[in-house]
């Protein structure tokens, strides 16, 4: 195939290659992880087993967002989730109103809520009278997403990004943040799955009471140690290729095309980021090895990814250690005798 004349990087790519990237953009390559976190995770939702929240945590870009996306819509259960990003930083009345968007809820208007302490900037304030509360807990927008998940059945709500309810770091606040939770739960009976990266492990540490109603679903990496994870990465990554190569020269590559991308694997592993719009933009006939090698991530990022998973990956197996339930019985011998 002919090579493309280059465009300006000063314009915008035709509409027809704009579309092929988006598509490329939106499309998930199924592979054995997520397949197995979505069945664990559409059975929790099923049955939450009495728990009122559910961690679902793992490395930074592993893929929680595209696995809460895949079971938000309706036709996947009976009740439906709906997803929402946790704001950063975390304040109740704008987590409120994109539940509320989320649902194609009517938002109360400002001056409503505004009389229980509410200012036109965002901050806290009261309003002179007896007993108002502060902004932040906006009652009329919780008593507004109370009756909207009500009349929606909705069965669970995503947090996305969650760790940004850990971000003040103050055990105080945790805590209030964690009452908050255990109340919407209790009001509403909907499971509430905190998806982020692993600092949001601490949140199960804040309180006995926290640990006994929460359970949690973790979403690793791909292992380099593990034979099998290595096929199954493979195996995404040449799903993921064919979409690629498919956005960039029009057509589906055969398998025996893409093998010289293969043979390089672990290049794809360790993270390469835009190679493909940078291949339509210059008129590329199809994706070369050498456009991947001009955006691989730099050294210096990779290696801080990497420290952070590491540590994440320990703190995870400190806290599965550390879960006992309250009430449970440590295993030891018996007294004999007496």
């Amino acid at each position: 195939m002919p090579r493309k004349k280059p465009i300006p990087s000063s314009e915008p790519l035709p509409p027809l290659l704009q579309t092929r990237l988006d598509v490329l953009k939106a499309h998930t390559a199924d592979h054995a992880m997520l397949l197995r976190l979505d069945d664990a995770l559409t059975q929790a939702i099923w049955e939450p087993g009495g728990f009122a929240f559910l961690l679902l945590y793992g490395p930074t870009g592993v893929g929680k967002s595209e696995l809460l996306r895949g079971v938000t819509p309706g036709d996947r259960l009976p009740l439906p989730g709906v997803l929402v990003e946790t704001p950063a930083p975390f304040t109740l009345r704008e987590w409120y109103e994109r539940v509320l968007r989320a649902l194609d809820e009517p938002i109360i208007e400002e001056p409503t809520y505004r009389e229980v302490g509410t200012s036109p900037n965002g901050k806290r304030t009261t309003s002179g009278r007896g007993g108002a509360k502060p902004l932040d807990e906006a009652p009329e927008l919780r008593r507004a997403v109370e009756v909207a998940l009500a009349k929606r059945r909705v069965q669970a709500l995503f947090f996305d990004e969650a760790q940004h309810l850990m971000m003040d770091g103050e055990t105080q606040v945790l805590r209030r943040r964690w009452d908050w939770l255990k109340s919407l739960n209790n009001t509403t009976g909907v499971l509430l799955v905190l998806a982020g990266a692993y600092p949001l492990l601490q949140f199960r540490l804040i309180s006995g009471q926290a640990a006994r109603r929460g359970t949690d679903l973790h979403f690793p990496r791909y292992q380099l140690s593990n034979p099998q994870d290595c096929v199954a990465f493979q195996g995404a990554l040449l799903a993921l290729l064919k979409q690629a190569c498919l956005a960039v020269s029009g057509r589906e590559a055969k398998t025996a095309e893409l093998q010289p991308l293969m043979d390089h694997w672990p290049l794809f592993y360790a993270g390469c980021l835009g190679c493909v719009a940078a291949a339509l933009r210059k008129g590329d006939a199809r994706l070369t090895l050498d456009r991947v090698r001009e955006h691989e991530l730099i050294e210096a990022s990779l290696a801080q990814m990497a420290t952070d998973i590491v540590a994440g990956e320990a703190s995870s197996t400190r806290a599965r250690r550390a879960s006992t339930r309250p009430g449970t019985r440590k295993p030891k011998r018996e007294a004999v005798g007496e």
